[in-house]
């Protein structure tokens, strides 16, 4: 069974770069940098990876959910929204406006790719969020729950950019997307449909398009949202790692056991499930 979210590995240009990116404007505290382990490199089929550069970086809170970045160059055809697979993390943060206004600074690392608003869902008014893209073209959606919202179990940011709490991935059916988590203990909520500005922008389509959704929820206040992705999306590309670009790799605590499970998702996406 799947438990909870761990964390995420992107693989980013220029590690140093990245680190400072994060640090400096997220709060998130980076790790000693190592290399990459060669056995988890065979593992992936991605010998090409072992060795690299990486860092793991935590918020500023200390809570362990954690962002792995690893050096290497993602594939040209690779943009934000673009691919299919895990195209963004979304994060809980304490005041969104205030983050918008900070990460809209000169030098900013973060370009903001969404304006704080309201989610578009019918259920709730009470959230709200800004996307930005990252150095290695991640997505990141900064979410900022004024209240708790029911039916979801939603964390409290316990530093000024807090821990990661969902994983969105881009997919062409979402059944057949949310098939490795039910299999794994856990249940697909009914579908529905929001905008999403940010999918609309990168496909050229018209921001009142209502796009289909659904998400897996874990424990711990953490999910999956599963989007489905427009015809022009491809499948994601291969870095210079043999990982994907971007968004490489979905952690997750499972339960019992001290085994790793590492498999290729419904949507191509990349899943570690380690007991």
């Amino acid at each position: 069974m799947i438990k909870s979210l761990a964390g995420a590995t992107i693989v980013v240009p220029d590690l140093d770069a990245a680190i400072a990116a994060y640090r400096e404007w997220l709060g998130y505290q980076p790790s000693p940098v190592v290399a990459f382990d060669a056995a988890e490199a065979e593992a992936w089929k991605a010998p090409q990876a072992a060795g690299a550069r990486t860092s793991t970086l935590t918020p500023e809170s200390g809570e362990a959910r954690f962002l792995r970045l690893v050096e290497g160059r993602p594939d040209p055809a690779f943009r934000p929204m673009g691919a299919l697979g895990w195209n963004a993390v979304e994060i809980i943060v304490q005041d969104v406006e205030a983050l918008a206004v900070k990460l809209a600074r000169p030098g900013s690392p973060f370009a903001v790719i969404g304006a704080p608003a309201v989610l578009d869902f019918d259920f709730t008014d009470k959230i709200k969020a800004m996307q930005v893209s990252g150095p290695g073209g991640e997505v990141l959606y900064l979410t900022e729950v004024a209240e708790p919202v029911p039916g979801f179990d939603l964390p409290e940011a316990k530093s000024f950019v807090g821990q990661p709490f969902i994983m969105v991935m881009g997919s062409r059916d979402i059944d057949a997307a949310a098939r490795p988590y039910v299999e794994r203990g856990r249940m697909l909520s009914p579908i529905f449909e929001a905008r999403i500005d940010v999918l609309s922008d990168a496909h050229g389509i018209d921001r009142m398009r209502r796009h289909q959704l659904a998400t897996v929820a874990f424990d711990e206040a953490s999910l999956i949202e599963i989007d489905i992705f427009p015809s022009t999306a491809i499948d994601r590309p291969l870095s210079s790692l043999g990982l994907p670009s971007g968004i490489a790799i979905a952690h997750f605590h499972g339960a019992g056991g001290e085994r790793v499970d590492r498999l290729v998702g419904g949507a191509g996406e990349w899943i570690e499930v380690r007991s």
